[in-house]
């Protein structure tokens, strides 16, 4: 297991059933950090590390601005009407100052780079931290948006300060999707979460905080 630390200026989350107005989740989706680990050691396959399991906990619950810019609206299997109507200005809210921990567990892991016996996500986001030179992606690392670059990505022995733990919650007052079906809407997946209160963090979570990132399309390993 590993933790890393992440840090972004602004990101925007859009909501998976908003319209007109581009609501953002109040924090950055398990699914959306997933595909953002991903781009940090140049995976391009989504089911690569599928099984790794992850926490997460915040320095603070992130501001939450509304902003003008251009907004898509018909990106998949309409190009008559993207070319035409697709990007236009719209209201946007957009989240400020993310900071927040991530710990990562490969144990389970059972996606095509498990199956290869090649290095699982614990192991390449390592090596991406202290040989970026060795990693090929496309573009920066983003979190969400390809506009929404990440400012810092660190590995963390051991937390300092007080953190509020993001905690899975049948009852818990966000809805943050986990898997993201950027077609449609059959294959995403959401889980209900909870943010603790401020407190000092002693080692890693407990387990039920962590959440395994599935692909639904995917046997059961």
């Amino acid at each position: 297991m590993i933790a890393v630390r992440v840090e972004a200026p602004y990101a925007s989350f859009r909501k998976s059933y908003a319209r007109s107005f581009a609501e953002t989740y109040p924090i950055a989706p398990p699914a959306t950090v997933y595909g953002m680990l991903l781009s940090l050691v140049g995976e391009w396959r989504r089911a690569a590390h599928a099984g790794v399991a992850l926490a997460f906990a915040y320095e603070r619950e992130p501001k939450v601005a509304t902003v003008l810019r251009k907004l898509s609206r018909y990106k998949y299997g309409v190009a008559a009407k993207q070319s035409k109507m697709g990007n236009a200005p719209d209201y946007v809210e957009v989240l400020c100052g993310l900071s927040f921990l991530c710990w990562i567990e490969s144990r389970r892991e059972h996606g095509t780079r498990a199956q290869e016996g090649t290095p699982r996500l614990e192991e390449r986001i390592v090596e991406a931290i202290r040989h970026p030179e060795r990693v090929t992606r496309s573009g920066v690392v983003c979190l969400g948006m390809s506009d929404d670059a990440v400012d810092d990505i660190a590995l963390v022995e051991e937390p300092i300060g007080e953190w509020r733990l993001l905690v899975p919650r049948d009852d818990g007052t966000m809805d943050l999707p986990v898997w993201v079906d950027h077609v449609g809407a059959l294959d995403t997946r959401w889980r209900r979460y909870h943010l603790a209160p401020k407190a000092p963090l002693t080692g890693t979570p407990p387990l039920d905080h962590f959440v395994p990132i599935l692909d639904p399309r995917a046997p059961a390993p």
